[in-house]
């Protein structure tokens, strides 16, 4: 998409992040990058003071700057921790160790 301000409606904005102080956010990477649709879900809430851990699917491309274009999305006492890719064999263990290893 080369109109970086283009934003796709979602559907349904009545998720309960207050309660919550990380929130994982997971996208199929394309071209390195997250989808828009992730830009128009962080907008759409106060993630004010919350920490943000990306995580990404995908068949060969990595996190790329993922990171570094969502940060303008939400603010600036909001935390985008940089994620990590998982191809589709990644197994459940292989998932809760690296949550584990985040110390969230």
């Amino acid at each position: 998409m080369k109109d970086k301000l283009f934003r796709p409606a979602i559907a349904d904005t009545d998720a309960n992040i207050a309660d919550y102080d990380t929130i994982f956010v997971g996208f199929p990477i394309w071209w390195y990058v997250a989808p828009t649709i992730i830009n128009t879900f962080l907008e759409a809430y106060d993630f004010s003071g919350k920490t943000i851990v990306l995580f990404a699917t995908s068949g060969g491309s990595g996190m790329g700057s993922s990171a570094k274009e969502l940060k303008p999305s939400v603010s600036d006492s909001s935390v985008i921790k940089d994620g990590k890719r998982f191809a589709a064999s990644t197994s459940v263990s292989e998932l809760k160790k690296w949550v584990e290893s985040l110390g969230v």
